[in-house]
């Protein structure tokens, strides 16, 4: 069945959609038949309720001979545990239905009742929208045994507000309310909505309860509306706010004492506690194990102040950010006159150690990993945190000269972070205290990683200082890392050196990347979450950018402590990644990714650290090229007539954008189909790969195409994902010797070892 509306342009018509009471069945996209039809009915077939009522008996008989025979009372706690989850399966069952029941659904009859029941709630929508006048009616049209609806909008003119009056008898809530009348959500001369009602209740009761309204509720708040006595489509709004039945006036509260409470469940007397005063809070701990100065920093509630619940909220985020208490409560005390915030917290174990395996995806195909780390918590009695982790796995690269050894690259390394509650900085304590609101940071680190490849084996010492804050408000995170330091040392294999050695001939230096290297740059990233960007209900947004200057603290630091010849790099680096969820329907969801990247050297090697090129190409990138197998440009790695894709290709400017057209297709089973467009390039041309230049009127010719379809297991806290992807448009025509190979547009390279369809597994989706 096919539901449409008419009249309903400028209206939220997913809004109306949502009202529809009859679901016609699902279809799998353009597949003209519903095959949840098939499933329902097959496994209506195999439906028996005394069979599953028998089952239950069955298991209860089964389960008691074996409980009976179990003397330990935690192994018949286990069976009845086991017991329980069968017979609830077998009740799922009778209710439910059986498995091919509840993945299926019955097939849809249509029905007058359920239009007529649409076309009420459309009405009803119509008239909360202020279109008091609207009339909503529907006609069928019947076709091959299937129905189409159209609903019918006639809107009329709608309502707006003429004027607004108030009945409040509290003068001061009267005035408050005057003063922020600007924020208020009743305009005059505007469309009346009633969902600008709730939306004025929300926001007076919050303003209530921010300006020391303490019992305040929305309870109080009424509004009143009525058309009767204006005509021309008008409407009169009233506002009232009663006081509470036995006071004449709100009462408003002014925090008398705040109490900073640690360990509860401590049975130590009042007595045995150590108790503080500083800033106005008094600090009760059994051991006095806090800095009082940098928890103030933490707390936005000052003996004085109104009663304001958005401090409240605020102080249990910001100690909760800590990482430092496992459970925070901010209570209220108001007997014996006096108005007492209570801060109650108990804290996280000081060691707490953890182990993690499982499956990563870093730029090609899974690979598996085992992490190890252990926190010493408030390791200098100043709220820090010491983390010391290690890890090893496979992190799923083909090699960078074999793509037929998927697991090439073993990393292995540890490290040990020291995680500070405040900025590090000499600004004075006030600036620190202000910004306390935005979780503010810094962490120092140092590590030691190896990457074991067939090419070559990379050590890598590193150290980095970075700031870190947050604005909640804008879901907004910000990330400054002021020095960013690696000693680099690589051991090249016999074939890989002979490999670099023929690029460095023809111009391209990308074996100073191999040299011992010191690596240093600073870095600013900002990233943007909007609407929790990938939830299945509502618009959602992700934007990432960063900006990275390298080679800044060479002259200062490696010439005066390593004494042997260092290779070190200067650039610029600017890097954008914006990805954007769309739902259409509870089924179907639409998902767009563009990402920008461009990274210049300008030192006396021209060329980047190894690990700051760019490569597109793998289950998160053009899934229908090889890992980092793409471009750059127009190159087309052919050798005297083979197409040897042995090598990775390393650009220093990358595009890259992604549609998809995500679906449900039952239970657990998702389905996308998608769209890979992007390329890689190099600043200057390059003898060792004609075409890798990037060149303004040429590069749209240059952006590889693919194109497919993929599988996704989405177990909610664990997605699987298998794609398939067809090569649309290979960019690549020019061979190493120069030479232009001549093709049509969609017309893919001819070799016996091409690959035009390429499988990719990968945890998670893709963007």
């Amino acid at each position: 069945m096919e539901q449409k509306l008419d009249g309903a342009e400028k209206l939220n018509k997913d809004e109306i959609k949502s009202l529809y009471a009859y679901k016609p069945n699902r279809k799998i996209l353009f597949i003209p038949w519903s095959p949840y039809i098939d499933i329902y009915q097959h496994g209506l077939k195999r439906y028996d309720s005394l069979k599953y009522e028998q089952k239950k008996v069955e298991i209860r008989a089964k389960f008691a001979k074996k409980i009976a025979k179990k003397d330990d009372v935690k192994k018949k706690k286990k069976l009845r545990n086991k017991q329980n989850k069968k017979i609830a399966k077998q009740n799922r069952n009778i209710k439910e239905g059986n498995f091919g029941m509840r993945m299926g659904e019955p097939l849809a009859i249509f029905d007058t009742a359920k239009e007529n029941l649409t076309t009420s709630k459309i009405q009803n929508y119509m008239t909360s929208k202020g279109y008091f006048n609207a009339k909503v009616t529907y006609s069928t049209e019947e076709s091959f045994k299937m129905v189409s609806t159209l609903y019918k909008i006639e809107r009329n003119q709608p309502y707006r507000i003429d004027s607004l009056f108030y009945n409040i008898s509290d003068t001061a809530i009267y005035n408050l309310l005057a003063e922020t009348n600007e924020e208020s959500f009743l305009n005059i001369d505007e469309n009346y909505e009633q969902e600008n009602l709730v939306k004025e209740r929300d926001r007076i009761n919050e303003l209530m309860l921010n300006n020391g309204y303490y019992e305040f509720n929305r309870q109080f708040i009424n509004f009143l509306v009525d058309s009767s006595y204006l005509d021309n489509k008008r409407v009169i709004v009233g506002l009232s706010i009663r006081n509470s039945d036995d006071q004449n006036n709100h009462k408003i509260y002014h925090i008398d004492s705040i109490v900073f409470k640690t360990d509860p469940s401590r049975t130590e007397s009042t007595a045995a506690r150590q108790s503080e005063l500083f800033d106005g809070v008094t600090y009760q701990f059994v051991n006095n194990r806090y800095s009082e100065k940098i928890l103030a920093r933490r707390i936005f509630l000052k003996p004085g102040d109104l009663f304001s619940r958005s401090n409240t909220l605020e102080t249990q985020k910001q100690l909760s950010n800590l990482d430092i208490f496992q459970f925070i409560s901010v209570n209220y005390d108001t007997t014996g006159g006096q108005f007492i915030s209570n801060i109650t917290t108990s804290p996280l174990k000081k060691f707490q150690t953890s182990s993690e395996l499982g499956l990563n995806v870093s730029k090609g195909l899974p690979g598996p990993f085992f992490n190890a780390s252990i926190k010493n918590r408030n390791t200098f009695r100043g709220l820090e945190v010491m983390e010391l982790s290690g890890r090893i796995g496979f992190e799923g690269l083909s090699g960078a000269t074999d793509t037929g050894n998927p697991y090439s690259s073993l990393d292995y390394g540890g490290n040990l972070a020291f995680t500070f509650p405040q900025f590090m900085l000499p600004i004075g304590s006030k600036l620190k205290s202000n910004f306390g609101r935005l979780n503010p940071k810094t962490r120092l680190s140092f590590g030691l990683n190896y990457s074991d490849r067939p090419e070559y084996i990379r050590t890598n010492v590193n150290t980095s200082l970075i700031f870190s804050w947050q604005n909640y408000k804008r879901r907004r995170n910000y990330s400054f890392n002021i020095a960013d330091i690696s000693f680099i040392d690589s051991d090249v294999s016999d074939s890989y050196q002979t490999f670099l050695d023929g690029l460095s001939a023809s111009g391209n230096n990308l074996s100073n990347s191999f040299l011992p290297s010191f690596v240093s740059s600073t870095w600013f990233s900002v990233t943007h979450n909007i609407n929790d960007y990938g939830n299945r209900n509502e618009h959602s947004a992700f934007l990432r950018y960063q900006i990275e200057s390298g080679g800044n603290f060479y002259s200062l630091l490696a010439k005066n402590i390593f004494e042997r010849e260092l290779e070190y790099f200067k650039y610029a680096k600017f890097d954008i990644d914006y990805r954007y969820s769309a739902p259409v329907n509870s089924i179907v969801t639409m998902a767009y990714r563009a990402h920008l990247g461009v990274a210049v050297p300008y030192g006396e090697n021209e060329t980047l650290p190894y690990e700051e090129f760019f490569f597109a190409g793998g289950s998160n990138s053009i899934r229908a090229w090889e890992p980092r197998r793409l471009g750059p440009g127009s190159y087309l790695p052919d050798s005297l007539g083979i197409y040897d894709n042995s090598f990775e290709q390393p650009g220093e400017i990358l595009i890259e954008t992604s549609i998809e057209l995500r679906h449900k297709i039952f239970g657990f089973l998702h389905g996308a189909l998608f769209v890979d467009m992007g390329n890689v390039w190099t600043m200057q041309e390059e003898q060792a790969r004609p075409g890798s230049q990037f060149k303004f009127d040429n590069f749209l010719k240059e952006i590889a195409v693919g194109a497919g379809y993929g599988l996704r297991l989405d177990f909610s806290f664990l997605l699987l994902r298998l794609d398939a992807a067809w090569k649309v448009h290979d960019p690549g025509d020019r061979t190493i010797y120069g030479s232009e190979v001549p093709r049509g547009a969609l017309d893919l390279p001819d070799y016996d070892n091409y690959k035009r369809l390429v499988w990719n597994l990968g945890i998670g989706y893709p963007f």
